[in-house]
Parts: C-alpha cells; structure tokens; sequence
C-alpha cells in the first residue's frame, strides 16, 4: 500500500507538468527514432571507429540504448550482451565471465579476469566492479583478451564505461525517479554547467538506489536482496587552447547492505561439517531442510547479523590530452582509487546454524571479545598511463603507442572462517571412534546421545599486500589495400606481487578451562584436535552463553613474494568489401577479420591453513574469425565471431578438507588445461516502426586437464580427476530477444517493448564431489521483462516496467561444497518487479 500510494501522489505531481508539456508539444516534439539504423561509434582500438569497421568483438550501448532496455548496473548487460554472464556468490560481488573466463572468487586480493574501466581507470578489485550507471554515456563490452591497447591486460575481455562529458555551451540538467515494488526509491540528478562559455565545462551526477529486499528472513527478521546505495560524480573539462585539454574526473560512492542471503539444499549428510554437532542448535541436516522448504515462499533462513557488505570508494582521474599535430596526440591519465570502510561477511551454510560463517565480523568481532586490536582495511591504487596515438604514410598506418604503470597496497586486509557459532561444535563419539577404526565407530553409537567432543575451529587471518605492475604495449593498423588491412600489436608486462601473512590461533589450553567454568571439566587433546568429552546438556548450556575464543596473534607469519614477466603479440588481417562486392551481395557493408591474440594474468599467493601456497599465472591464446554486415538500406545488422580459446593454468578457487574434521580450506589453485570454443552473434532489424534485437552465444568450455588434491582426515593426501566437471557458472548457451515498437499520437510518443532472455544451467560446484549431485547445477532459465513509455515531449519520458513479468521462481548462481559443508548454498533470484521511471530533462 505504501508503494501505491508513493505511485498515486507522483502522478498526481506530474499530472500538471505533463500537461504543460503537451501544451509546449508544437516546439519540443518528441523525435521518434529513425526507420534505419545509426552508425555507431566505438573507441575499443583507442581512436573513435565505426563499429561495423573495428576487427574487434565488441558490444556498444549509448545512454539511450540503455534507458530504452532498463540497464540500471553493469550487471543487467548479461542479458542484452552475448558471452557475458554474471554469477553471484553471499557477497553480492559480480563474477564476471566473457567466453568462459573470469573470476568467481570476491576476494580483494584476487585480480579480476575480465578488466572493468571507468573513463579509462582500471578498477583493480572485482567487489569494487559493481558499477550502477551514475551518469553514463556508453558501455562498450570487448570480448577475448585485451592486452595490446589497454592499461591493464585482460584475459576475458573488457568492460569499458564512460561518463557525459561536460557540454561548454548549455546549462542543463535531468532528473530520474524511480518509485517501485519491494520498497524500490531511486533517484538520479544530474546537471552541466559552462564555467567560462566555450572553455571549462562541469558535470555533476548523484545517483541513490534502495530497495528493502526481496527474501524475508524467518530466523532473525531483515529482509534480504535489499540495496542501499549512493554514488556522485563530477567532472570538469577545459579546453586550454585548440591543442591543449584537461579531463578532471572523480567518483564516489557508498554501499551498506546486507549481503545476498543464500538457501540450503542438503547433498551430502556424511560430509564433515553435517557430521559435527552445534550447541544448542538443531542438527545441520534438519536446519538445511528447513531452509530449503523456505524457498517455496521465497523465504530464508539465515543469520542477519553475519550477514553484511559495505564499502566506500574514491575515484581521482586527471587526464591530459595534448594534439601535437594534425597527425599525433599525446594523452596521460593518471588514476588514483581508494576504499575504505570495508565489511565483507556471509553467512555461507544458508542456515540459522552459522555452521560456517566467513568475512570480517567473523575476524574482529572474535578480536574485540579478546581485547585484541582491530584494524581497518584500506586500499589504495595509483595508475599512471601515456598513450601516443598517431597516423603515418598518409593516414594507412594508425598506431598507439603506450606505457603504464600501477602501484596497489591492500592493508589488513581480512580472513576468517568460523566453523559453528562463534567458532564451537562438537564431534559425535561414533565419529571420534571412527577415526580409530570403522569398528570401534559402530561400537561408540551407542553413546552418540550422551556425550559431545567440543571442538574450537578458528581460521584466520590478515594480510598486507603490495601489488606492481608497469608495461609497454603496442599496435598498428596498416591499409594494404584500398579494403585489406593488417593490425599488429604487443604487450610486454612485469606484474609483481608481495604479501606479508598474519595468523590468528586458538588458545587451547586458555578455551578449555572457559568451557569447564559451565561444571563439567574438560581439556584440550592437542593430538585428537579437539577436547576431552562432556555431556550433551551441558554442551547444550554451552550453546546458551559460548565462551569467547581467546586468541594468539602470529605477525608475520609467513611472507611471500615473486614477479612475473610476459609478452602478450596479437594480430588481426581484416577485409572491408569494396562497392562492387556490396552491390553484388546486396548489402550496404560487409567485414571479415581474423585474429590471434594472447591474454595472461599474474598469479599469487593464498593462504592455506597457516601457510601462503602460490598459484601461477594464466594463459589465454585466442583464435577468432568474424564477420559485420549492414544489409537491407541499413535496416538489418548482423555481426557474428566463431572463436577457439587455449586455456593454460587456469586460476580456479577450490575447497580442501584439513587434517581436522573442521577444515575447510578454500584457495586459488591452478585447473592445468582447458580448451573453451564458441559462437556469438548480435542482429538488429528495424521493419517500419518495429525494432528487433537479437543475440545468441554457444560456449564449449571443458577441462582438458584438472588434477585435484584431496585430504582424508587420518589418512593424508589423495589425488583426483576433475577434468570431467563443467565450468563453473557458464552456461552453454544463451541467448536474447527483443522488441520495441514506436508509436507517434497525437498525445506524443509511446513505445512498448518486451525482452526475452534464456540462459541454460549452471554448475555451481567448488569441490571435487559437487559434480555427484544434482542440485550442484542451477536449473535454466527463461526470463521476460516488458516497459512501457510514453514520450510526450523531448524532455519528459514516464516509463512503467516489470522485471520477471511471469514471475519465474529460479536460482541465479551459488556454490556447491559438497564434499565438507555437504550441501549446495544457491541464490534465489529476484521474484516480478515493477515500478515506474519519471525522466525530465530541463
């Protein structure tokens, strides 16, 4: 009712300037869009193209591309851009894969796989890539490895954003409000004004987006899927003279809200985790159960209060733009990031448990129970790049030229896992027995109700890290023909990494005589890992009150570092066809193109258990041939690439046992060999009124080489084959359908369009006994979403939409642990959404 009544008195406001805008119609008409397609301009080779010229793989979308398909982060493009897909984990931070590559793990010290840059900034950390579209002009997506012409080399691809540039004539402004569903406000503002006319312009945005959730939660109240966030930009450009310019950019922006609440789905009851007991709490089993049935109401069961995702983040850019003839510019871009206020916290088994509770609560809040300081994490990253662009031997040879420099230091940065509430469980005696000999198990069952092995899980820690990075790169496109033309380029990289490691430990000795204060004596077993038995109520009373852990602090434990070198070459020969060709074929353009690059991504170090591991960096090499088409008096665009990418130490998080039941090691380990080969394909067809835009992508990602290590606890290490398990998180196929109609009346401009999306299944599976179980695989998915616009004048647009028009009840991504924790943690995704868009422009 209360979103209602916010609809009601919002219409009612506009209902008088809508009039007035109907009344101003004859001199501010709205403009339909064109019956043929526009060109569109792309700067994916670093120089403004027409994209149906650029030998590059690349999707482009305008600010009003993006209105028209309701793209309000980087996140919705998955459903609009062929070969990218988005998966989620608790902390709400985009995994970003184009063509089967990236990065599902969140953690800040991971580099991303596919590159997101901001007006030319690369943004380091994946959990700061979550980009709402403040005050966008364009997105370009780049797919396949992107080394020769950027800043930072990626081996996925590239997400390229860039906002308004500052207009030096006019004073302007807009504003965008967004009332809806759920609880949704959002709220846009965004203004221009010429400084000095014709010299210095500012740009300034603020952008507010909240949400109170999706997913009530049955166990401690708060509603999951909510958003609280907010985000500013300002940016100031001055022409000096004809030559000479400065490009003054700067970003904030803020998020505080509960991370993404996941649901339980129960695989494997003799895992580790499912086999311990909780004080106080009800088996793993029947609370998995339980949070399973909740899906049913689109409910959770959950713990809210390890449940949190917050960070505030600063952009600075300075760019420098000197022409120094008619055939050469020289530009700088100088970039410094900082995130501060930084909480990372889920609540990764999906149940009231807090079976495993991982993130930063986890870490300090044990700290300050102890009296131990707590540091803040703070990151910092300064880029400097130079880029010399230029034509020779008149204008066949275009070229860049580029050098780029970064330094990053991540300080204290967090890592715990607590294994039970604040950290205590308890082994059943038939398991403890069992670790003897499968007999002496049997023979113990008998007093599995009488008596608990308390046990303290703990694993922590803190890391400094300083990330370097410089290159040189290059790459030149010479004309050999009137329509033949050769792109050559190369990247020479030096990445290196360091990391200083603090562990955090239990006190043992210091724990048990906590425990015994409730009446019943108890030491630590330092050989067995855990401590002496005590009775099932008095470990209940426990779970009533539990004893904070008191901590060892190791500084310093471990310390690791190394550096990296690469060449990254790429080529491409493309083919536009001349007049006669075109006439023959009936089209209005046509393009070839083949092309061979390379991609690579440092590697690192992460800790397992007390000590760092390293993991080595990756290779992508990339065969790719393409075709662009422009047909039917520009009303039909077709660009297609085939593409076969060789995959080499694939950097892949996976989850190991301990020697103690209670250990869940997850780390970044290198896969071996994959072979990854697909076909995408983008079209759009305008038929009078009628718009239609289609895309499809077929991705055959398998493993041709992953050899796992696995621990059995009381028995050591084994190996085992993973080359037979799908990627993670990337569907074979996906592929999308839409349709806008453009109808002038007399009372303006009105303008459906309904979207269709399909995505196939996901596997979610971290370990290696994930792939036993179907509900490690994420059920396809089939999504329609419609809008309504009515455009009475260039400056006032309403717009009603709904998200999920049918409803679709679907889990969107998740994880699968299924040989430790035993279960498959998935995300439900967003149930039917609706709202209204007000735009006026002023």
């Amino acid at each position: 009712m209360n979103v209602w009544f916010r609809l009601l008195t919002i219409t009612i406001c506009i209902s008088p300037l809508t009039s007035a805008l109907a009344q101003d119609a004859a001199a501010k008409e709205p403009t339909a869009r064109s019956n043929v397609l526009e060109e569109v301009y792309v700067t994916a080779r670093k120089r403004t193209e027409k994209l149906q010229e650029t030998p590059v793989a690349v999707s482009a979308l305008d600010a009003d591309a993006l209105a028209e398909a309701g793209i309000t982060a980087i996140t919705d493009l998955q459903q609009s851009v062929p070969g990218l897909q988005f998966g989620e984990s608790g902390s709400k931070t985009p995994a970003i894969f184009i063509r089967g590559i990236g990065q599902r793990e969140a953690a800040a010290v991971l580099d991303p796989g596919v590159g997101v840059y901001l007006n030319g900034i690369f943004i380091a950390r994946q959990d700061s890539q979550l980009l709402d579209t403040v005050d966008t002009q364009t997105i370009q997506v780049l797919r396949g490895p992107q080394g020769t012409l950027f800043g930072k080399n990626n081996t996925g691809g590239a997400i390229l954003v860039s906002t308004r540039e500052p207009d030096l004539e006019s004073l302007e402004g807009s504003l965008l409000l967004r009332p809806g569903n759920f609880g949704r406000r959002d709220a846009k503002f965004s203004g221009n004004i010429p400084l000095v006319e014709g010299k210095v312009g500012l740009r300034f945005a603020l952008n507010s987006k909240r949400s109170d959730g999706y997913f009530d939660n049955r166990f401690d109240g708060g509603t999951f899927g909510d958003e609280d966030r907010v985000a500013a930009t300002g940016r100031l450009l001055w022409d000096v003279s004809e030559t000479f310019s400065v490009d003054v950019f700067s970003y904030w922006s803020r998020q505080d809200e509960l991370s993404t609440g996941i649901s339980c789905l129960l695989q494997n009851p003799e895992s580790n985790i499912a086999q311990l007991r909780y004080p106080n709490r009800p088996d793993f089993a029947d609370a998995c159960a339980a949070s399973a049935a909740a899906v049913d109401d689109r409910e959770l069961v959950v713990n809210r209060a390890d449940s949190r995702i917050a960070m505030d983040t600063s952009i600075f850019a300075l760019t420098l733009n000197w022409a120094l003839s008619d055939d050469y510019e020289l530009k700088s871009i100088s970039g410094l990031s900082l995130q501060n206020n930084i909480v990372r916290n889920d609540d990764q088994d999906g149940t009231e448990i807090s079976a495993v509770n991982n993130g930063s609560i986890a870490l300090n809040s044990t700290l300050e129970a102890d009296g131990e300081p707590v540091p803040e994490e703070e990151r910092m990253q300064f880029s400097q790049e130079l880029q010399l662009n230029g034509a020779a031997f008149s204008d066949r040879l275009q070229f860049t030229l580029g050098a780029f420099a970064s330094l990053e230091t991540i300080d204290d940065n967090p890592f715990a896992q607590l294994i039970g509430p604040k950290g205590l469980g308890g082994i059943r005696p038939s398991t403890a027995c069992a670790a003897g000999s499968p007999a002496l198990g049997a023979l113990c069952v008998g007093v599995d109700d009488g008596f608990v092995f308390p046990l303290a899980t703990f694993l922590a820690t803190r890391s400094n890290l300083e990330n370097k990075s410089w290159a040189l790169f290059a790459q030149g496109s010479y004309e050999l023909t009137e329509y033949l033309s050769l792109t050559v380029g190369g990247r020479y990289t030096y990445e290196e990494r360091e990391r200083d490691l603090t562990i955090f430990e239990i006190d043992h000795q210091e724990y048990g005589q906590r425990l015994s204060s409730f009446g019943f004596p108890t030491s630590y077993i330092s050989q067995a890992g855990f401590y002496s038995p005590v009775p099932v109520p008095i470990f209940d009373q426990i779970g009533q009150n539990i004893p904070d852990l008191p901590v060892i602090v190791r500084e310093s434990r471990d310390v690791k570092q190394a550096d990296w070198t690469d060449f990254s070459p790429s080529v491409t020969l493309s083919m536009v066809a001349p007049g006669e060709w075109l006439d023959t074929m009936n089209l209005d353009s046509f393009m070839v193109y083949a092309t061979y690059s390379e991609g690579f991504k440092a590697g690192g170090f992460e800790p397992r258990g007390p000590e760092l591991v390293p993991f080595e960096p990756e290779q992508v090499n990339n065969y790719e041939v393409g075709v662009k088409l422009d047909g039917l008096n520009s009303r039909l665009r077709f660009n297609a690439a085939l593409y076969r990418l060789d995959y080499e130490e694939i950097q892949v998080r996976v989850a190991e046992q301990g020697e103690r039941i209670s250990d869940i090691y997850l780390f970044l380990s290198n896969a071996g060999l994959a072979t990854v080969q697909g076909l995408e394909m983008e079209s759009t067809l305008v038929l009078g009124n009628w718009f239609l835009q289609g895309s499809f992508s077929y991705t055959d990602a398998s493993y041709d080489e992953f050899m796992g290590q696995i621990v059995i606890p009381g028995q050591g290490q084994d190996t085992v084959d993973r080359s037979e398990e799908d990627f993670a998180l990337v569907p074979e196929t996906t592929y999308s359908l839409a349709v806008m109609y453009q109808w002038m009346t007399p009372i303006g401009l009105i303008m459906p369009r309904l979207a269709y999306y399909h995505r196939d299944e996901l596997f979610t599976g971290i370990d290696f006994k994930a792939v036993e179980y179907e509900s490690s695989y994420v059920d396809a998915l089939d999504m329609f979403n419609a809008r309504l616009s009515w455009i009475p004048s260039e400056t006032f647009r309403l717009t009603a939409f709904v998200d999920n028009l049918a409803d679709r009840e679907y889990f969107k991504s998740g994880f699968s642990v299924s040989a430790a924790l035993g279960a498959a943690t998935l995300v439900q995704g967003n149930p039917r959404t609706f709202g209204l868009e007000v735009a006026l422009d002023f």
